[in-house]
């Protein structure tokens, strides 16, 4: 493929990456984003911690997430799916708040984590762009996160969807900032 060719794509995939980003307050129902702001606060206020997990590319959109709440002074980290699930449950406690990350909602790690922490009486936001999927429907609260089309040909790449769920929660850190 020539070099002119290959930073034409380049400038599809910013163009769909962008996109994604500008449709967010389209996408994103106000009401949720707010309470997604004030179970944060609550949370930090009652003297829990905000604990974030997802696997793969929503996992990098989780970690980045948690980093970004610590620094407006949310106490926030992020733990690994599957990598320890039973000690995860020892980190968990009631006045603690879950937000997992899964693009589709039906990871089968993310679910068990859903479970712990139903089981430990802490509140469980999900984070999706699939509304009817397992984690949607049985966590406390849904905050669903959804782009037009992926920025590659076979829409099969996670690209502006991650970006999506990092921008979407970058706004809640500056909202936070300000509350």
């Amino acid at each position: 493929m020539p070099a002119n060719d290959l930073f034409q794509r380049a400038c599809q995939v910013w163009h769909w990456e962008a996109r994604s980003i500008q449709r967010l307050g389209e996408i994103i129902d106000a009401e949720t984003f707010v309470k997604v702001i004030e179970l944060l606060h609550e949370c930090k206020t009652a003297g829990g911690r905000v604990l974030f997990s997802g696997k793969g590319t929503a996992g990098a959109a989780a970690r980045k997430t948690s980093y970004g709440l610590s620094c407006v002074d949310i106490p926030a980290f992020f733990v690994a799916p599957g990598e320890g699930i039973h000690a995860t449950s020892g980190l968990i406690q009631p006045k603690d708040l879950v937000i997992l990350f899964s693009k589709g909602g039906n990871t089968p790690e993310i679910l068990e984590f859903l479970e712990i922490a139903h089981n430990k009486k802490a509140r469980v936001v999900a984070v999706t762009a699939n509304p009817a999927s397992l984690l949607a429907i049985k966590a406390d609260f849904m905050f669903i996160v959804t782009v037009e089309r992926k920025a590659d040909d076979h829409n099969a790449l996670a690209t502006n969807s991650t970006i999506a769920m990092i921008a979407a929660f970058d706004a809640i850190a500056v909202a936070l900032r300000d509350y």
